[in-house]
């Protein structure tokens, strides 16, 4: 890191003297690979406004959400499934207005009415948590139907942020800065449907953003 800029963040203070002494040059560098960062979840967050939200689940303690719908794919499959699959592993919450209406902490509560103990409830090993009953209660809770898209942010930490069209806020927030060769500095990725081939995924990590799969170099490295 070139500045102290990240610790003024945290402090509401100014970045008082450089780290390094890191040149002009390559500061604005830097800045350019960060909105680099931006643009691309934003551009490949774009087709997700207008659709509604079609899923909202999980696998373990990840957070998947499906977006629009299309005839389901597969030998024998019939009915609809998600176009847009959006898959979280970092911390997440959703808001309203300011408050918490959902978030990834409450995997680790047990579910209403269970008569388990705070201390006593495994959530992995539970087929339902606290976090599922209140991702039920959104996705219940607007009276004009299903959650629609009506806009999507990036950050250049690689957080994404989708707005709806009730005020509601879908929000990540990366927490490392680590990398690491097995996915598992993976913060969230968007899969979307494949339909000509040429759709574009997107996977997001600690190493910066990647196109759809682990295979490659990032397209844009931090």
């Amino acid at each position: 890191m070139c500045t102290t800029e990240g610790i003024a963040r945290l402090t509401g203070g100014t970045p008082a003297r450089t780290l390094t002494g890191c040149p002009p040059r390559a500061q604005a560098w830097r800045r350019d690979r960060e909105a680099d960062i931006r643009r691309e979840i934003e551009a490949a967050l774009a087709p997700l406004v207008g659709l509604p939200l079609t899923a909202a689940s999980r696998v373990v303690d990840m957070a998947t959400f499906g977006f629009g719908a299309m005839p389901a794919a597969g030998v024998g499959a019939t009915g609809v499934a998600s176009a847009y699959r959006l898959h979280i592993q970092e911390i997440w919450r959703i808001t309203l207005e300011g408050e918490i209406l959902v978030g990834y902490g409450d995997y680790f509560f047990p579910p209403r009415d269970s008569r388990v103990a705070r201390g006593d409830f495994v959530a992995r090993d539970a087929p339902r948590t606290r976090r599922d009953d209140l991702v039920d209660d959104w996705v219940a809770h607007d009276p004009d139907g299903p959650h629609v898209v009506a806009a999507v942010h990036g950050t250049r930490a690689g957080d994404l942020a989708i707005t709806f069209g009730d005020g509601c806020v879908l929000e990540t927030f990366a927490t490392s800065v680590s990398t690491a060769a097995d996915g598992s500095d993976e913060f969230w990725r968007l899969i979307p449907p494949r339909v000509t081939g040429d759709e574009r995924g997107i996977v997001v990590t600690a190493h910066g953003v990647e196109g759809p799969g682990r295979g490659g170099r990032a397209a844009v490295s931090r």
